[in-house]
């Protein structure tokens, strides 16, 4: 074994790495308390079981990480009814697929009839010598060289690229080039194959159904060694501590402007944002219970349009299952004057389209142009409830 994995040892099984581990979820916590200085009581309940969830994301995605060691299906996860982060569209599944990029993989299955699938080849920064040092209380400052929420994609593709004329998917994703069929490049630092799936019609469109297999010999163990798990917890820690603040970060420049919309691409581009095929502003509102906020823009020519409302930390409100919260072309169309008016208010209005803020007064919204043919002019202005009757 090299140095730095006697050390990753070392640090697993006399508690080092566990106590780092702790140590780095602290400072997580502590960013609840620094980003939400008024201690509105909701935001503080809800940063905290916002933290426990990435818990479980990075369990799934570093900790208990799985590569396909055998045939299997490609897991396409669903936004939760509730609690989608980062401003998710109801209309957007997830596939995430970790995979170790020394192997190559063969894909193969059904392209499904949503008509966009988009692949990417997740590869954040992970030094060599992740598991070997301390980080704990010095996790912050350690966000610039190791954050494994750093959407650095290297190389991407849609899935049409390798769909055959009878909807057959059939590719392979690796380091180097197999020759002689469809190719998905990989980076030797990849640890996921990421994709977007979105619905025009969630209803009637089906989702890809795809199958992953390694074509070299792959040993399966259920238990990593002590270096690979002090590694492990190590990304873990440190992928919820850039989860949560790199979307702090990007709620508390929104909210220096409050019930404004604008773009913010380099925030969006961190997390992992598509801004080269859609238009998407982003605010921070706060409407009181006898006000409203009225959103009017003409809707270019794109393959979809939708609004949507999050609490504080970027979790969307939306109930995908009533349209709470949520607006889009599917559902709404524009006035005779060619003019889509959203009326955010905590009760019906007189006039335009409704999105219900529920209990709330405040929170993260965002307006999704899906590959528009221009940009459009989009207008904001906050009134009373009341001038909105007759």
């Amino acid at each position: 074994m090299t140095d730095a994995s006697d050390e990753a040892t070392r640090r697993l099984i006399e508690g080092d790495a566990w106590r780092d581990f702790c140590d780095t979820l602290k400072e997580a916590g502590e960013v609840v308390l620094s980003e939400t200085p008024d201690a509105n009581p909701i935001d503080r309940v809800e940063g905290y079981r916002y933290l426990v969830r990435m818990m479980l994301m990075a369990d799934f995605r570093a900790i208990s990480r799985s590569t396909p060691a055998q045939k299997q299906k490609i897991g396409v996860i669903p936004p939760p009814l509730r609690g989608g982060i980062g401003v998710q569209s109801p209309d957007q599944d997830h596939i995430v697929q970790p995979v170790d990029p020394s192997i190559p993989y063969r894909i193969t299955g059904e392209r499904g009839s949503a008509p966009y699938v988009h692949l990417s080849a997740w590869t954040p920064p992970i030094p060599d010598w992740v598991g070997s040092k301390p980080i704990g209380h010095r996790a912050v400052g350690m966000l610039d060289e190791f954050n494994p929420n750093s959407a650095v994609t290297p190389f991407t593709a849609m899935l049409d690229e390798f769909t055959d004329g009878d909807g057959k998917v059939d590719f392979i994703v690796s380091t180097t080039d197999p020759g002689g069929g469809n190719w998905m490049q990989i980076a030797e630092g990849t640890r996921e194959l990421m994709g977007r799936v979105v619905y025009d019609d969630r209803a009637n469109q089906t989702k890809p159904r795809l199958s992953i297999e390694p074509l070299s010999d792959v040993v399966a163990s259920n238990t990593p060694s002590p270096g690979e798990f002090s590694r492990a917890l190590a990304v873990g820690a440190q992928m919820v501590l850039g989860i949560q603040t790199d979307y702090a970060a990007w709620t508390s420049d929104l909210r220096k402007s409050e019930n404004r919309l604008q773009l913010t691409n380099d925030h969006y581009r961190r997390i992992g944002g598509s801004p080269d095929d859609r238009h998407f502003e982003f605010g921070y509102w706060r409407i009181a219970a006898d006000e409203a906020l009225v959103i009017e823009f003409v809707p270019p020519i794109c393959r979809q349009w939708n609004f949507q409302l999050c609490n504080h930390w970027m979790e969307n409100l939306a109930n995908y299952l009533t349209g709470d919260g949520y607006a889009s072309s599917v559902e709404v169309g524009p006035d005779v004057d060619g003019v889509v008016r959203l009326v955010m208010a905590n009760s019906e209005p007189s006039s335009g389209n409704w999105v219900k803020v529920g209990d709330r007064d405040h929170g993260v919204m965002g307006l999704r142009f899906v590959e528009p043919e221009s940009v459009p002019e989009v207008s904001i202005r906050l009134v009373s409830l009341a001038s909105l009757e007759g």
